[in-house]
Order: structure tokens, then C-alpha cells, then sequence
């Protein structure tokens, strides 16, 4: 069977800090390759606006990592929003949509994709893929995914669930 990793570096930013312990992404790529093909690795992420150095720094060795350990990265420059009505500063990725392009484009080349992120906007592609025969297993952090990705999915699998295997030392 040829398996392909999707990563939403968002949402899995998200549940590490949730869940208080840190993802080894070398660890994840040796979980989901045993005993099949891994077709593609690939993972998702906004970097840090250019005015955060050390933030620049710190994310393009993690990136260095990544893509020795055979990830492609798909990264874009994180789009910083000031509200105006509450002095707040936000930051937002908006990847979703390249992992599902990513997902569709290379549609022939997996019969399972696992997509790391809870996102109910995932829904309709998960719904296509198994439509397509593909196999679709979703992890995450089972309190912040999306109930109805979980019932989409032919798998869910909690982080939590399989820390044992991907967590870094």
C-alpha cells in the first residue's frame, strides 16, 4: 500500500502545545512508512513574518530538518492582521487549501493519505477521496478535531494514542 503524510504545521503546532509534549516528525515519517510505501511527505506551514529574526531563524532550521528527514515543505510568509476595533495582532497561515491541492494533484500516486489536522474545511476532500477508493485516516488531538472529519475519516488516531512512537526524546 503507498501512503502519502499530509501535515497541517498549524494545527500541529497547536496540539503539541495542547497536549505538552513535542511531535518528532523523523519518529511520524518512520510510524507511517512501516510496512508500506510512503509515496510523499508533506508539510504546511506559514512562516514568521520577516521582522521576527530569531523566529526566521528557528523555522528555516526546522525546515532544514524536515526536508533532510524527506518532507517537502510548503510554506508561504504568515499574513499578520491588525484589528483595528481591539488593538489585537493576529496571525494566519491560510495553507488549507494548498494541502488540498496537494492532495488532488497527487491523487494517483497514494491509496491512503493521512492528514495531521482536525479542520472540518477538510471535509469534502476526505469525502472525494473515499468516494475515489482511497483510504483516509485523520490524527490529531480528538478535542480539538472536527467531530464530522472524524466520522468522514476511515481512521482517526489521537495523538495521544500513538505519543509512545512520535514523540520527540
Amino acid at each position: 500500500m503507498r501512503v502519502a503524510l499530509f501535515i497541517d504545521g498549524a494545527a500541529m503546532f497547536y496540539a503539541q502545545r495542547e497536549n505538552g509534549w513535542f511531535i518528532d516528525y523523523k519518529k511520524v515519517h518512520q510510524y507511517f512508512a512501516d510496512s508500506k510505501q510512503l509515496s510523499g511527505a508533506y508539510y504546511f506551514t506559514a512562516t514568521p513574518p520577516a521582522s521576527n529574526h530569531q523566529a526566521v531563524d528557528n523555522y528555516r532550521r526546522f525546515k532544514r530538518f524536515l526536508i533532510y528527514t524527506g518532507y517537502h515543505v510548503i510554506d508561504k510568509e504568515v499574513k499578520v492582521i491588525n484589528d483595528q476595533r481591539t488593538g489585537q495582532v493576529k496571525l494566519k497561515g491560510n495553507l488549507d487549501i494548498e494541502l488540498i491541492f496537494r492532495m488532488l494533484s497527487g491523487i494517483n500516486s497514494y491509496d491512503e493519505a493521512v492528514i495531521f489536522g482536525g479542520d472540518s474545511d477538510y471535509l469534502s476532500v476526505v469525502s472525494h477521496l473515499r468516494n475515489l477508493g482511497k483510504a483516509v485516516v485523520c490524527v490529531g488531538r480528538r478535542a480539538s478535531t472536527s467531530i464530522e472529519l472524524i466520522n468522514e475519516c476511515d481512521r482517526f488516531i489521537d495523538l495521544s494514542d500513538i505519543r509512545t512512537w512520535i514523540e520527540r526524546d
